[in-house]
């Protein structure tokens, strides 16, 4: 190499040289400061965030209170049983295509047959906090966990834990009343009243009493892997069992309410009229409430919904119709109260009343003859009433219905009561645009027209009449404190009626004596028919007594208290559609008062 050649290649190399050492010099000035600005000025930083991916809280829920009968049977109560979670930060960490093609998502929906369209929606709301627990499927078979435990290293954030879930031994007897539970909504969750995946009260006394019922959750605190997966546990803390509910309902009568409504739409509602202890409450038809703990699948939540019976309707508070003749029983009261008749008026019935331009028909096609009010109750002259209502008028009518409870909700203790409707004047106007014409007194006064109420209520108003006129407030807690008050009605009048009630089951001539009578028991009661069509719709339908078509026959009602004596039980029975209330509903309510009759001792088995 030449010598020139030699002192350029020397020149290029200390160049290179130094060129090198100035970038390793500033590297290594941006490493030491990287670090520097990592360990020490952001140290703390990251350490925490590095924890929070690496040690995660979970939510141990605790086991939900019993609710049973007043003999201690348990009508909701809870099993072991192992859920799956996952937890959405590891589903979606790293992973940006369409949530159905995870093979996670994939996993769960083919193997373990999550509904795919539940699964997404929940995923797609918990994006928005990622370490929630987000639960995925309760109550898991052995050979659903031994799939999961052999696919967990594929599964990011999916996990198995100890849990409980909710049982209805009963099924459909306790439905409406015990209600059921389903998992915690989103707006739950979002305002801290509940935990992701908690499962809490939706209907009945699930939700009545679900601060009680519910308990208090534990936690546990893991290390967890990479992929969320649970290495060892570090520190916990245990739930609180929720508290027992002990109920006024009696097991018995609940299941004689069953059988005997078994096939029909319609309502029994049992009362201790002196205390307004709930005895028995029953809808019908019923649902199984079994069908909802593990979170009810689409197509049987669709059929249910979709279902013309409205079997989720708990007719018992909310199903509301026109009383009937039930409603004299408060006509009655007003007449004789007001001072519009006395126990010497007498009306002639002679079929019907002439009013207008129309005929306002007796039930009793060739009438009743020459009645006064006990006879006009136990035999439920209609004349009788359509005259008493003329005398009455809208406003008192209203009055005494509304003294009575009706329109307003009787504030028993499970949510979904409705308060029907006492049609006044200024109701009308109001609602409709229309006056209140006089003809329409006339269908009021015997418990037609705009009338609403529901059987709780005509419970109630049974109760009224057997305990010597004191409204009760229907409880279902067995350690509420009973509420009632006095209504402002004399109280002869109330045992006037009283002793009509009496003679509608005991008189050879009362509308239910052929179909409500026990022996060795006064029972007393009152029939109602009620009208769903018009008069004329009826007719056309009619063969002999009896309608054709059961959309357009009559809902039949009977109330009752017994014994006559000391009354220890009021009943309310609907049957939509059955007819007469004497051939439909009272023979109902004769067999519950016998049930709970024999259930107390006062009358012998068989």
């Amino acid at each position: 190499m030449s010598l020139k050649k030699e002192e350029l290649f020397n020149k290029l190399k200390k160049r290179t040289s130094f060129v090198f050492k100035v970038l390793s010099t500033v590297f290594a000035v941006i490493m030491l400061s990287t670090v520097f600005n990592l360990q020490i000025i952001k140290g703390k930083y990251f350490y925490e965030r590095s924890n929070k991916n690496r040690i995660r809280t979970y939510i141990v829920y605790p086991q939900r209170g019993d609710i049973l009968d007043r003999d201690g049977n348990k009508l909701a109560t809870t099993k072991p049983s192992f859920d799956l979670f996952l937890i959405p930060y590891y589903f979606f960490h790293n992973y940006k295509g369409k949530i159905e093609n995870h093979p996670t998502f994939k996993f769960l929906v083919n193997k373990l047959h999550v509904d795919p369209n539940e699964l997404k929606e929940k995923l797609t709301k918990y994006k928005k906090r990622p370490f929630d627990q987000l639960l995925v499927k309760k109550d898991l078979s052995e050979k659903e966990m031994a799939l999961v435990n052999s696919m967990e290293w594929k599964l990011p954030g999916v996990y198995i834990d100890a849990s409980w879930t909710r049982r209805y031994p009963y099924g459909k007897t306790f439905a409406h009343v015990v209600g059921y539970v389903g998992e915690a909504t989103e707006q739950d969750v979002s305002s801290g009243e509940r935990y992701a995946g908690e499962f809490v009260g939706k209907t009945g006394l699930e939700k009545s009493y679900d601060d009680q019922l519910r308990g208090i959750g534990g936690w546990e605190m893991w290390e967890v892997d990479a992929r969320g997966h649970r290495i060892r546990m570090i520190e916990k803390s245990i739930p609180i069992r929720g508290k027992d509910l002990v109920t006024t309902l009696v097991l018995p009568v609940q299941k004689k309410a069953e059988e005997l409504l078994k096939g029909e739409a319609g309502a029994v509602v049992a009362l201790d009229p002196n205390t307004g202890e709930v005895l028995a409450l029953y809808s019908s038809p019923s649902f199984n409430p079994n069908l909802f703990p593990k979170g009810i699948p689409t197509k049987d939540w669709k059929r249910l919904n979709e279902d013309p019976l409205d079997p989720l309707n708990n007719r018992a508070i909310a199903g509301v119709y026109p009383p009937g003749s039930v409603f004299k029983l408060v006509v009655a009261s007003a007449g004789l109260a007001e001072g519009k008749i006395s126990l010497a008026t007498k009306v002639n019935c002679p079929g019907g009343l002439k009013f207008g331009n129309k005929f306002y028909r007796c039930w009793k096609k060739y009438g009743h003859g020459w009645v006064d009010v006990e006879r006009a109750i136990a035999e439920s002259c209609d004349t009788f009433f359509y005259q008493l209502g003329l005398k009455l008028g809208n406003a008192l009518i209203s009055k005494y219905a509304k003294l009575f409870g009706l329109g307003r909700k009787t504030g028993i203790d499970i949510p979904g009561e409705k308060r029907g409707l006492v049609p006044t004047k200024e109701w009308k106007k109001r609602a409709l645009k229309k006056p209140w014409y006089p003809g329409e007194t006339l269908s009021y006064a015997i418990g037609q027209g705009y009338l609403l109420v529901t059987p709780i209520q005509l419970a109630v108003v049974a109760s009224a009449f057997a305990n010597g006129g004191y409204l009760v407030k229907p409880h279902l807690n067995y350690y509420e404190k009973p509420v009632k008050r006095k209504i402002p009605v004399p109280e002869w009048v109330i045992k006037v009626v009283r002793k009509a009630m009496l003679k509608v089951v005991e008189s050879k001539k009362g509308t239910a004596h052929w179909t409500a009578r026990i022996k060795g028991v006064k029972i007393a009661g009152k029939t109602g028919t009620a009208q769903v069509v018009s008069s004329e719709v009826e007719e056309k339908y009619k063969k002999g007594h009896k309608i054709t078509v059961k959309k357009y026959s009559e809902h039949a009602w009977f109330v009752a208290f017994a014994p006559y004596e000391k009354p220890v039980i009021a009943v309310a029975v609907v049957v939509e559609h059955g007819g007469h209330g004497s051939s439909a509903a009272a023979p109902i309510a004769r067999e519950i008062i016998k049930e709970y009759l024999m259930y107390k001792g006062i009358l012998k088995h068989g």
